[in-house]
Parts: C-alpha cells; sequence; structure tokens
C-alpha cells in the first residue's frame, strides 16, 4: 500500500505529495483543525496543485505557497474556493513539496504574493 493519496508535478514541474496519514488524520478530522468537508474534493485538490487558477506565496510561512482552484464547490459549498496549502522541502533529490491542509473558502487570501496566475483567471 503507497503511503500517499497521490504524487503529482506541481504547476512548475515541482512534485507534489498528499499523504494518507496527512489526509486521514489532519484533514479529514474532525473540526477544528480538520476540514473533512473536503472528503468529496480530491480530484480538485489535485486539480489544484496541477491546473491551479492562482497560486500564493503564504505570507506566514516562506517555505509554503497556496494553490486556488475556483468556484468547484456543489450543493451546499456552491461557489467556493479549493485552497491547498503545500510546505516545499529542499531534500536531498531536489525539492518536493507536501500537502499540509486543503479547505473550502469564499475569500481568496490577499496578504502573499502571486507565484502564478491562469492566463484569464480573476479572482471572484
Amino acid at each position: 500500500m503507497s503511503n500517499y493519496v497521490f504524487k503529482v508535478a506541481d504547476f512548475s514541474g515541482i512534485s507534489v505529495a498528499l499523504a494518507v496519514t496527512v489526509w486521514e488524520e489532519k484533514i479529514l478530522s474532525p473540526t477544528p483543525i480538520g476540514h473533512p468537508e473536503v472528503a468529496p474534493y480530491l480530484e480538485e485538490i489535485r486539480l489544484a496543485i496541477i491546473e491551479p487558477d492562482f497560486v500564493f506565496q503564504s505570507a506566514r510561512r516562506p517555505d509554503s505557497r497556496l494553490f486556488y482552484r475556483f468556484s468547484v464547490g456543489r450543493e451546499r459549498y456552491h461557489r467556493l474556493h479549493v485552497v491547498v496549502a503545500v510546505k516545499y522541502v529542499d531534500e536531498p533529490e531536489g525539492l518536493h513539496g507536501y500537502v499540509s491542509t486543503a479547505y473550502l473558502t469564499s475569500k481568496i487570501y490577499s496578504r502573499g504574493m502571486i507565484v502564478w496566475k491562469k492566463p484569464g483567471a480573476i479572482a471572484h
């Protein structure tokens, strides 16, 4: 069995992984620390890393970025955005990213610098 829910290359080609333990024990854990509402959004989380609408540098953590995929919410979460926080670690074999959390929001992060923007993407 793999230790990862998925491993993908981010928009810039850096390998990013979502560990099973992070998915099950952190992200899907009950609130206040977890975000179990994202359970049906695993594909949107993966796509946020591969094909984001916006990527912001975290103002709190210089080693982390926030990946946005706009208006992916359904039903109760209609029009909400998925946000994936990825921490980058310089390892002997190169730079690797690890998903630290994912959540749904109606807000766009505005404190960090824009690292990447999908051509034509407009912040909602």
